[in-house]
């Protein structure tokens, strides 16, 4: 394990997913799978990237202590940081000495609103995964992170194939249907009753959405394929485990706790937010150390991150 990168990583996220630590947790792993295995070129396409928080950090970019998510959220959305009203404020763009994409896709206008705000990559078009518009043949590596939003995963993936030249390379992050077991809110909400009702409202429609495009690595294997896209390596992680203490950490008083934390002045709440982050940080570096499973290769893991090869025009 590169230690520094897991150290630095973990601290970055838990930045700003502080208030759902075990966030930091899930992104330093996949970050690190992704990242330090395989090797990026600049200028790349990057497919469902989020709102470009994860990219940016992974990449070595940081944001300043006083910033986090839970500081532009709307109570009254399904998904409350599907929304851009507040603009980020980074110190210093300085990006010159990270490997950047030259455009970014995703599906939610507003995740589109804040990568531009970022400035991270160079440029973010909103637009339905299942049709990216570039020219075919055109791109020489292409990211395609975890989606949201969309209807149909292999339709995305064909459409990622499509631009790819020859002998270009793809880095994509995918879950395995092992996931599917680790759903603690989802199991808890299926029954019809006051408890289950709670536990559904914290699921969120997570796993509905998720176990459409969760895959044994048999199947993703077929759908490369079917695709001209060649596995040239696979790096994999997270335990079930550490996905069932993710799918319930704080989110039973997630609200109470944004409404406690954005209720003081920003430096008050800035203080307040270090210490927290003091508190979680070396528990969750014990928690990455024993349930990451990087320590762990036999172990069966949610995340696979493949590296592809085009291999046919």
């Amino acid at each position: 394990m590169k230690i520094n990168f897991i150290l630095s990583r973990l601290w970055q996220y838990l930045n700003i997913y502080f208030l759902k630590p075990f966030d930091a947790i899930n992104d330093t792993l996949t970050s690190y799978i992704i990242f330090k295995k395989i090797k990026f070129k600049n200028n790349y396409v990057e497919i469902g990237s989020g709102d470009g928080m994860f990219s940016y950090i992974m990449h070595g970019g940081r944001f300043p202590l006083s910033f986090d998510r839970y500081l532009d959220i709307d109570f009254d959305k399904k998904n409350i940081f599907d929304v851009h009203s507040a603009k980020i404020q980074l110190k210093k763009k300085k990006f010159d000495n990270l490997i950047r994409p030259a455009v970014s896709f995703d599906s939610r206008k507003n995740h589109v609103k804040k990568i531009l705000n970022i400035g991270f990559s160079k440029k973010a078009i909103s637009t339905k995964l299942e049709s990216i518009h570039l020219k075919k043949k055109t791109t020489n590596f292409i990211f395609f992170y975890t989606p949201h939003g969309i209807n149909d995963l292999e339709k995305c993936i064909k459409s990622a194939s499509k631009i790819l030249k020859k002998k270009g390379k793809m880095a994509i992050l995918v879950f395995d249907n092992y996931v599917n077991k680790n759903f603690i809110s989802y199991r808890l909400g299926t029954n019809k009753n006051f408890i289950s009702n709670f536990f559904k409202k914290i699921d969120n429609g997570r796993y509905n959405e998720i176990s459409k495009y969760s895959k044994s690595p048999k199947e993703w294997e077929k759908i490369f394929k079917k695709n001209n896209l060649k596995i040239l390596r696979v790096n994999s992680g997270l335990s079930g485990f550490a996905w069932k203490v993710y799918d319930i950490q704080t989110r039973p008083f997630l609200k109470i706790l944004i409404r406690f934390f954005n209720f003081f002045p920003k430096i008050i709440r800035t203080i307040l937010k270090f210490f927290w982050m003091l508190l979680f940080y070396p528990i969750l570096l014990v928690f990455f150390i024993l349930f990451s499973n990087l320590l762990f290769k036999d172990r069966l893991n949610c995340y696979h991150a493949y590296e592809l090869l085009k291999i046919r025009k």
